[in-house]
């Protein structure tokens, strides 16, 4: 029996309770919970996982600030926080908020230019197949 690990890498960005990316601050109070209407696929969360990491074998997250624009996309997005640093886990975050959009029409409007903080992304390598003679 051979043991191999899958070269497409599975990346986690559910969404939480409130339909914002996964660590995503709560609503403030008064504000209507955010509604995800455009989010990236899992395959292209899979080819954005940072190259290094995935032949070394490691599992990384990133944690970024964005500000809702007028048009329900992410913009203005920013790395706070990035584990392990240095493997391209802040940068592959990064690019995946710019396939997010999220709902700014009637009582979400007050969300636009709202800025949002601990957005995490996790990258989660596959789990390790295994295979029969």
């Amino acid at each position: 029996m051979g043991r191999k690990r899958g070269i497409t890498a599975v990346v986690l960005a559910a969404l939480a309770l409130y339909g914002a990316p996964v660590g995503a601050q709560a609503p403030k109070a008064g504000l209507p919970p955010l509604k995800i209407l455009k989010a990236p696929s899992p395959e292209l969360l899979a080819r954005l996982f940072p190259a290094t990491a995935r032949r070394a074998g490691v599992e990384g997250a990133a944690t970024v600030q964005c500000t809702i624009r007028r048009d329900g996309t992410l913009g203005d997005c920013v790395v706070t926080g990035e584990n392990p640093q240095g493997l391209g886990f802040g940068g592959a975050a990064l690019i995946a908020m710019t396939y997010y959009q999220v709902d700014v029409s009637g009582t979400n409007a007050v969300q636009v230019s709202r800025r949002l903080s601990g957005i995490t992304i996790r990258f989660a390598l596959p789990p390790v197949e295994t295979r029969s003679p």
